[in-house]
């Protein structure tokens, strides 16, 4: 009887196949080979290792030295890494920080990631307030658009400015309540004012009544991977931001919640997406 790993090799595609040998010719100790290196390694000839490579370097996963020829393993290759390594423990990481942050303001906090095909936020955890609010819509594995809500402009203010702009240009921005942004202009400057502050604000642009203050979580390699925030009546987190340091409280969790997701230590600058300075304080 054929081993389920044999009779699995029948679906197996030979070109993706030999893409991933031109992606594991790369090491520490040799990361940089020319054309010639590389068939050698994966045992091909070199017209058909040329436009493999041609083919990985097109998407990125591949650079080539303009110097010397040689290829070196290109940045689009920590897409499918960090996205394993920033959700494989997430929630379990920051949750602790979660529970402390919705026992100190005593309001809903929710984890969010982004979902940059449809511009969504999922919600990952929620925790209830401890005390009394309306029913809001958000639930564990729902979504929400990005561009209305706290957490998702946190979220979006570390994409490229030309693909958020290109999408929201192309599928336009639905109104939820009177002040939900609804001009791409008018979200791009408000990208740029969360990245100016460090935080976003949700003022019932998604919901009647609803106020959030959300911060991203920044991850090992200086990407945003997640967001948090806090949501209440707006009447309570106005007070909470005037009166008790509501944002600063944010602020301080998140910081120290990026920590669990690898973000370098205090003292250290760690850049976003964008090239936008973030510190660990």
């Amino acid at each position: 009887m054929q081993s389920k790993s044999a009779e699995n090799e029948r679906y197996h595609i030979r070109a993706v196949l030999r893409a991933l040998d031109v992606l594991e010719a790369f090491s520490t100790d040799e990361p940089a080979l020319s054309l010639m290196e590389v068939s050698d390694r994966i045992g091909l000839n070199p017209s058909t290792t040329f436009r493999l490579l041609a083919t990985l370097e097109s998407r990125g996963y591949v650079e080539q030295d303009e110097t010397t020829g040689r290829y070196r393993v290109g940045v689009s290759i920590l897409k499918p890494t960090s996205t394993f390594l920033a959700h494989l423990n997430v929630r379990e990481r920051v949750y602790p920080f979660l529970v402390e942050l919705r026992d100190a303001s005593r309001e809903t906090v929710h984890l969010t990631v982004l979902d940059p095909r449809m511009m969504e936020v999922i919600y990952l955890e929620k925790l209830e307030g401890l005390q009394p609010i309306g029913l809001m819509s958000s639930r564990v594995g729902g979504r929400s658009p990005a561009y209305c809500t706290a957490v998702g402009k946190a979220l979006l203010a570390y994409q490229d400015p030309g693909v958020v702009r290109g999408f929201f240009s192309k599928n336009g921005m639905r109104r939820f309540t009177a002040n939900t942004i609804t001009t791409v202009d008018a979200l791009m400057e408000e990208l740029e004012r969360v990245r100016e502050r460090g935080y976003a604000l949700d003022n019932a642009e998604h919901e009647e009544d609803v106020m959030c203050v959300a911060i991203p979580l920044w991850n090992h390699v200086g990407a945003v991977a997640a967001a948090i925030s806090v949501s209440g009546p707006v009447e309570r987190i106005t007070r909470a931001i005037r009166e008790d340091g509501l944002v600063e409280r944010v602020l301080s969790v998140g910081k120290r919640a990026s920590r669990q997701l690898g973000a370098l230590p205090s003292g250290e600058a760690m850049p976003g997406r964008q090239g936008v300075p973030y510190r660990v304080v």
